[in-house]
């Protein structure tokens, strides 16, 4: 049985295609094979580049008074 990600309790109705929890309104599907790590892309690198909302970028002048 699969537990109810917001009751932790099995969930009380359970198939082949998916389950449902009738008293948190929670309903999970099955689509196919499991997810692996092999299945996800890598994580992008981090970016190095981070420049504040409240002021420009070093590069751009700023003529305001």
């Amino acid at each position: 049985m699969t537990r109810c990600v917001t009751g932790g309790h099995d969930f009380p109705y359970e198939d082949e295609t998916g389950a449902y929890c009738h008293e948190h309104g929670v309903t999970l599907l099955w689509h196919g094979d499991p997810v692996t790590r092999d299945d996800l892309s890598p994580c992008p690198a981090p970016s190095t580049a981070y420049v504040p909302r409240d002021r420009p970028p070093s590069d751009v002048a700023d003529d305001a008074p």
